[in-house]
């Protein structure tokens, strides 16, 4: 009896160690490449220490008012901490703002740059699920307190190419513009739809400038901005074409992950969020800034949703551990 009694110990805390370790597996943290040394961009990953951070970020409609922030095991992440990002959706999330649907929410940092150099980088990790549109650009000045002129989109999402909730990083982007700037605004947009609760969030953003210069050319950007009510007059001011950079192509999702769901109702103040003011390119630039065509690129999708095949292994193992506590606890009365 004794001798039985130990054998199905040995079984079960055997089934028990394979369950806690196919638990771990499924659970496990979204690791990515670590961005360049070279990254301009402070607090890329939207994190201090291991905490979800917007230090280095501004978010144009005041201190917590729309951006929040999101830390979860589904986020990109280059090391051990749980993943970071900045979040646009309804709720707080981790802390920041809240979201409202159909309000232009803009997220921005400047960076002081060499001047002498015109070959700009770029990547950037982000998912969406239902957005207007979500881009991501960058401005040029000759101060830190601008006037900005829009030099380059190399990242312009709608619905129609939203990643269904997929975490998706772009390659490696670059473009040539025919004369540097001594400061940079990296700006992210986004605006979903009214009636909708998920956005987009960001996270991994990296921007250099090198002296790796390409052929310029001679293009347009088209910048995001939020439609004047119909009751109002027409705008004295509007941003028109320039001589800038076109948008990448945008990269397609390969996999679908986990999507940021809302945080909880009791976290969600329902006070009316003010519309953040877009920021206007300069009317009639001075500058001829044009750009290195760049190739559409496949994007790395992170996908971390449970897999079927550990789903149907927690359960028979479930099972077993039953079984087992069943006829052990018949042996031992025995």
């Amino acid at each position: 009896m004794h001798r039985y009694v130990k054998t199905r110990s040995l079984i079960l805390f055997t089934i028990i160690f394979l369950l806690l370790s196919s638990g771990t597996a499924v659970l496990a943290q979204t690791l990515v490449e670590p961005l360049p040394d070279n990254n301009l961009v402070e607090n890329p990953w939207f994190r201090q220490g291991n905490q979800p951070s917007l230090t280095g970020w501004t978010d144009s409609a005041g201190n917590n008012v729309i951006w929040s922030l999101s830390q979860k095991q589904s986020n990109p992440s280059p090391d051990q901490v749980v993943g970071t990002s900045a979040r646009l959706a309804f709720g707080s999330g981790q802390g920041g703002g809240t979201g409202e649907g159909g309000v232009d929410a803009y997220l921005y940092q400047v960076v002081a740059a060499d001047a002498s150099l015109t070959h700009l980088n770029f990547k950037i990790h982000w998912v969406t699920q239902w957005i207007d549109r979500a881009t991501v650009t960058i401005y040029g000045s000759n101060s830190a307190d601008g006037p900005w002129t829009a030099v380059w989109v190399p990242l312009d999402i709608n619905q129609s190419t939203s990643t269904g909730g997929a975490w998706t990083q772009t390659e490696l982007l670059d473009t040539t513009i025919a004369e540097g700037f001594p400061f940079y605004k990296i700006e992210l947009f986004g605006r979903y739809p009214d009636g909708r609760q998920q956005g987009v969030k960001y996270t991994g953003v990296y921007f250099s400038v090198d002296d790796n210069a390409g052929t310029v050319v001679e293009s347009a950007v088209t910048v995001a901005t939020a439609p004047p009510p119909a009751t109002e007059a027409e705008p004295t001011t509007r941003p028109v074409r320039q001589t800038a950079v076109p948008p990448t192509n945008t990269p397609a999702p390969t996999e679908a992950s986990e999507v940021d769901l809302p945080a909880t109702v009791e976290a969600v103040a329902a006070a009316a969020t003010t519309e953040a003011e877009p920021t206007q390119p300069a009317i009639r630039p001075t500058r001829t800034v044009r750009e290195t065509a760049v190739p559409a690129v496949n994007p790395a999708a992170a996908n971390d949703s449970i897999s079927p095949i550990y789903l149907v292994v927690i359960v028979v193992l479930l099972l077993l551990v039953v079984v087992l506590g069943v006829g052990w606890a018949r042996a031992a009365r025995r």
